[in-house]
C-alpha cells in the first residue's frame, strides 16, 4: 500500500480538519508579521486553516488527497483562501518551492515562504532542506515527538521519533530562536522555532 493510500484510509472517516497545533498558535504574535506560510505534511489542515484565518496566504502540502479535500471544504465554509498541493514529501529528491509550484500549477511565493510549519512528521532530508523553503528572515516551526515518548506511548514508533537534542541539528542552516524538549500533556516532544539568516 502506498503512503497516499495509507493516509487516505486514515482520513476516510474524518469530516472536520481538527484543531490547530497549540505550539504554533502560541507563537501568534511572532507570526503576525508573516504574509505567507506553508504547512508541510499538514494533514486535514487544522493548523493551515488557522494560519489562513490570521490573514496569511497559506499553502497546505500533504500526501493524502482525502485530507486535502477535508481542508478545502473547511476553507470554503470558513470563507478563507487555502492553496493545497498533493505530493509525497518523502520523495527523492526532496521537493522544493519550485517543484511544488510546478506540481500544482499554483502561485508558490518566489523564493519561499515567510513561515514554514512541519509538525508530527519526521523525514530527516526534508528537515535538512527547510532553509530552502524560507525567505531570508523567514521562520520554521517544527514539532516532533522524541524517543522519550515511548516511555508512555507505543506510537509514534521509534523510526518517527527524534533523539534528544537532535532536532536543531537536523534543521541545518537555520538559527535557533527557541528550542524546548519535554512533556506537553501526554507526549514528550521537541519543539523548535528557527530563523533563516540573511
Amino acid at each position: 500500500m502506498s503512503a497516499a493510500d495509507r493516509w487516505d484510509a486514515k482520513y476516510a472517516d474524518w469530516h472536520e480538519p481538527g484543531s490547530p497545533s497549540d505550539f504554533v498558535v502560541g507563537y501568534a504574535e511572532l507570526l503576525a508579521d508573516c504574509p505567507t506560510a506553508v504547512d508541510l505534511a499538514g494533514g486535514a489542515g487544522g493548523t493551515a486553516l488557522w494560519l489562513a484565518e490570521q490573514g496569511m496566504e497559506t499553502t497546505l502540502v500533504d500526501v493524502s488527497e482525502r485530507a486535502l479535500q477535508i481542508a478545502e471544504n473547511a476553507a470554503a465554509e470558513r470563507g478563507v483562501r487555502l492553496q493545497t498541493i498533493c505530493t509525497d514529501l518523502e520523495a527523492d529528491p526532496v521537493p522544493t518551492p519550485v517543484t511544488l509550484s510546478r506540481l500544482a500549477a499554483l502561485a508558490v511565493p518566489d523564493g519561499g515562504w515567510h513561515a514554514v510549519v512541519c509538525n508530527n512528521f519526521l523525514h530527516r532530508p526534508l528537515l535538512g532542506a527547510l532553509r530552502g523553503f524560507l525567505v531570508p528572515d523567514g521562520m520554521a516551526f517544527v514539532q516532533i515527538a522524541t524517543v522519550e515518548n515511548l516511555i508512555v506511548n507505543a506510537r509514534p514508533r521509534r523510526p518517527y521519533l527524534v533523539e534528544l537534542g537532535e532536532l536543531p541539528e537536523l534543521c541545518s542552516g537555520l538559527d535557533t530562536i527557541s528550542f524546548d524538549e519535554g512533556w506537553f500533556g501526554q507526549r514528550h516532544e521537541a519543539r523548535l522555532v528557527a530563523r533563516r539568516p540573511h
